[in-house]
């Protein structure tokens, strides 16, 4: 019969396997998973315990492969209860989530991310990627926002970008990436994407700098490639440069995308001020300027009766 303590001591090993397993499956808020881990110092010493079994394995059965037909979960774990192996293989499949570089940008800020091979990532406002570097692979993960990629050369090792949709592998060059609701779109500014999802493969390469700018819109349904509008090249330049551009956008749609940089959001009050069309270049820092030219230009008077919310209405 096991003692009360070796039960204890699996019970804590299985949450830290299932803490991995839900980190590396994006289902468990980092939040909720540092008030678990600190909650008792036995979590904390169990999860590092998992985790670091897990990473030492991994050179061990390296070593063992080359010399002899791998061994067994079982036999690696060494007696261990099976519970313990499906626990323990779970964590081998998180481990990696662990391992991974996370940085975020908040609603309105934007941040430069220098990678070790010598790429960048510019973040747009509310962003987040992970990123983990070897010596074999280069990943990134776009978890939520926008992007842009400068990617140095490496023939050794892929520049591989997972999202949601699915898998991009870039060569040198210049891209940029925009999570929406249901679907990436990847602009290939200079370079070469191969795209591979659920639903199939796409390709496309901008080669020279006369080449037209390559659009990607990843989905559930497939890949549509086609030639980037000039007017969505610019926009990608200019919130580098923390401008927004606006070229005949419905007024609905140009605050929806100024929403973005925003944590007071502006909602339109008369839904016949939604269908104006404007044009220009704006500050994403400065609504006030925006909202100063809604006023000139076309009388939209702005209330300002509540902390989270300006309303746009008509004279």
């Amino acid at each position: 019969m096991a003692k009360t303590g070796d039960q204890d001591r699996d019970a804590l090993i299985a949450q830290a396997s299932q803490w991995l397993a839900r980190l590396d499956a994006g289902r468990a808020a980092p939040e909720a998973f540092e008030a678990w881990r600190s909650g008792d110092p036995r979590r904390a010493a169990a999860f590092a315990e998992v985790a670091t079994a897990w990473s030492k394995l991994d050179g061990l059965r390296d070593v063992e492969s080359r010399k002899r037909p791998a061994m067994s979960r079982r036999a690696w774990l060494g007696g261990g209860a099976a519970l313990a192996a499906s626990l323990m293989a779970a964590a081998y499949l998180g481990r990696d989530q662990v391992l991974r570089a996370r940085t975020v940008t908040g609603v309105g800020e934007r941040r430069t991310l220098a990678l070790p091979d010598g790429s960048s990532v510019e973040l747009n406002t509310d962003t987040e990627v992970l990123w983990r570097f070897d010596d074999k692979r280069r990943r990134l993960w776009l978890e939520r926002g926008e992007v842009a990629l400068t990617i140095a050369q490496d023939a050794l090792r892929p520049f591989e970008l997972f999202t949601r949709q699915g898998l991009a592998r870039l060569a040198a060059g210049q891209f940029n990436a925009r999570l929406k609701p249901a679907r990436l779109d990847l602009i290939v500014v200079a370079g070469r994407a191969v795209i591979e999802t659920a639903a199939g493969r796409a390709q496309a390469a901008v080669e020279g700098a006369a080449d037209a700018r390559r659009a990607l819109a990843i989905s559930a349904a497939g890949v549509a490639v086609t030639a980037a509008p000039e007017a969505e090249v610019q926009a990608v330049q200019a919130w580098r440069r923390g401008e927004i551009v606006f070229e005949g956008q419905r007024l609905s749609e140009a605050v929806e995308e100024y929403n973005r940089y925003l944590g007071r959001k502006l909602i339109i009050e008369d839904p016949e001020v939604g269908s104006l069309r404007l044009g220009g270049r704006f500050l994403t820092g400065d609504p006030e300027s925006f909202l100063n030219a809604l006023h000139t230009t076309f009388g939209i008077r702005t209330i300002t009766d509540d902390p989270s919310r300006i309303l746009l209405k008509s004279r």
